[in-house]
C-alpha cells in the first residue's frame, strides 16, 4: 500500500466505511485502524478513543451536508435544503439516529456547527437566536424521522405511509410554522 498521510477527514471516511458495513456496534478504532492499513496507536494522534472517534464521525457527515445546500436567497429554503442534506446523509449512515444521539461533542465543535449554520441564515434575515432556534428544529426533526426510518418498526412504518414522503410534508408544515411564530 501506498504511504498516506493520517487526517481527520481520512479518518472519517475509513470509520463512515465500517460504521456502513459492520454497523455501530462493531465500530471501532482497531477495525478503522485496519481500514487505514496503520497500526491502532497511530490514530491516537488525531482521535484519543472511540468516544471522540463517534464525535469526529458526527461531524464530518454534518459538515459534508453543509456543503450540499444549494444556493439559497431565502431563509425557508436554505432550513429546507438543509434538512434534506441531512435527511439524505443520515439515510445513507446505517445507524445515524444512534451515532448522533451518542456522539457528545467537545464545545468548541459545537460553536463551530453552530456557526456554520447561523451564519448563512442571518444573512438571508434571521435575528441570530432566531436561526439557532429554527436549524435545532429542523435537526430534530430530521434526528427523529431517521429514528424511525431505521428503527425495530422501520418495515411497519414503511408499510404504512412512504416515509421520504412524509418526512418532507413534516419538513415543509415545520418551516412554514416556524415562519409564523415571533
Amino acid at each position: 500500500m501506498t504511504e498516506r498521510k493520517l487526517t481527520r477527514a481520512t479518518i472519517a471516511a475509513a470509520a463512515l466505511d465500517v460504521l456502513n458495513e459492520q454497523g455501530l456496534d462493531q465500530l471501532s478504532l482497531r477495525k478503522v485502524a485496519a481500514r487505514l492499513d496503520v497500526k491502532a496507536p497511530s490514530l491516537y494522534w488525531h482521535v484519543a478513543d472511540k468516544n471522540m472517534l463517534l464525535a469526529l464521525l458526527a461531524e464530518s457527515i454534518f459538515t459534508d451536508c453543509l456543503t450540499k445546500i444549494p444556493a439559497c436567497t431565502d431563509w425557508r429554503d436554505w432550513l429546507r435544503g438543509f434538512g434534506m442534506a441531512l435527511w439524505q446523509a443520515q439515510n445513507a449512515t446505517r445507524d445515524a439516529g444512534r451515532l448522533i444521539l451518542g456522539a457528545g461533542q467537545p464545545i468548541e465543535v459545537l460553536e463551530a456547527m453552530q456557526d456554520a449554520i447561523a451564519t448563512p441564515l442571518i444573512a438571508l434575515g434571521l435575528a441570530p437566536e432566531r436561526a439557532i432556534m429554527m436549524q435545532a428544529s429542523v435537526q430534530a426533526l430530521v434526528t427523529g424521522w431517521t429514528t424511525f426510518a431505521q428503527g425495530p418498526n422501520a418495515a411497519y412504518l414503511q408499510s404504512r405511509l412512504p416515509i421520504d414522503t412524509a418526512f418532507a410534508a413534516g419538513l415543509d408544515a415545520l418551516i412554514h410554522g416556524l415562519d409564523r411564530t415571533p
